[in-house]
């Protein structure tokens, strides 16, 4: 694992810094504006279509926020920590407004705010050990597979008919088990440090 003993403060002096933190929380408000859309839009046609802008925007951001501070030297622990941060709030907002609107059962945003709760601690214990919390493979991993989720559920009503409902339960369950399995490498890490220290 990486130390965290990084200083921060250069980088965070730097002009650009604040612009790519600023995309990074601006998953949050956009999910939140995603979710009024899904839940009281009147026209069908706008409504998906507003949808889909606003989850293109959100990934977008999502996909280049850690590229960019990486290019021009901005990253940080800070901006390490901000990112799955805003990213669980807004995916979790996101896939609860699917769920309200049936394109996704209700268990897939339960699964998905356990995990990060359970996450959340476990890099609490990371952070103390002076360990690392960036995100690990198996969250980018679980990133992706939400990612692209999103949008096979927003688009679920315009093909369910074609292929079956079962596509539906499908895309549910892939989701559910892929959020579950990628919290077992931080648990895994936490309680080693945990056991570690005992001894």
């Amino acid at each position: 694992m990486k130390s965290y003993n990084r200083t921060d403060t250069t980088t965070k002096r730097r002009p650009g810094y604040i612009l790519v933190q600023s995309m990074t929380l601006a998953r949050i408000p956009l999910s939140i504006l995603f979710l009024i859309i899904r839940l009281y839009g009147k026209n069908v046609d706008l409504t998906l279509v507003l949808s889909l802008l606003l989850l293109v925007i959100i990934e977008f951001t999502d996909a280049f926020d850690g590229k960019i501070a990486r290019r021009f030297g901005l990253t940080s622990e800070y901006g390490a920590t901000l990112d799955p941060f805003a990213d669980s709030i807004s995916r979790l907002i996101i896939y609860w407004a699917l769920a309200m609107t049936n394109n996704v059962i209700f268990l897939v945003p339960l699964v998905m705010a356990v995990r990060d709760v359970t996450v959340a601690y476990s890099r609490i214990v990371l952070a103390q050990n002076k360990q690392t919390v960036s995100a690990k493979l198996s969250g980018k991993v679980k990133a992706s597979v939400q990612a692209t989720g999103s949008f096979l559920a927003l688009f679920g009503p315009l093909y369910w008919d074609y292929i079956g409902y079962w596509s539906f339960y499908a895309l549910s369950w892939i989701l559910i088990i892929v959020t579950f399995l990628s919290a077992i490498e931080y648990v895994k890490d936490a309680l080693t440090i945990l056991r570690t220290n005992e001894f």
